[in-house]
């Protein structure tokens, strides 16, 4: 399976990325793998958010099906 990540800030997309596993995603976003789980299956904790800054971005983690994969 394949994830497909995309970060974006005020209506910018800063991050479009696939993939192979939630370990991979947190590994390069810098987030613990239960962070990653948890936004993927829409649990966003209010501990995950900072009130410290005003701009928050907007993570979507979308699975992709093997019968959707382009070669």
């Amino acid at each position: 399976m394949l994830f497909k990540v995309m970060i974006t800030l005020n209506d910018n997309i800063i991050h479009d990325k696939t993939y192979r596993s939630m370990t991979d995603i947190a590994s390069q976003l810098g987030m613990s793998y239960q962070q990653v789980a948890d936004i993927s299956c829409g649990r966003v904790i209010p501990k995950y958010i900072s009130t410290e800054f005003p701009f928050q971005p907007k993570i979507n983690i979308t699975k992709i099906k093997k019968e959707n994969y382009i070669v």
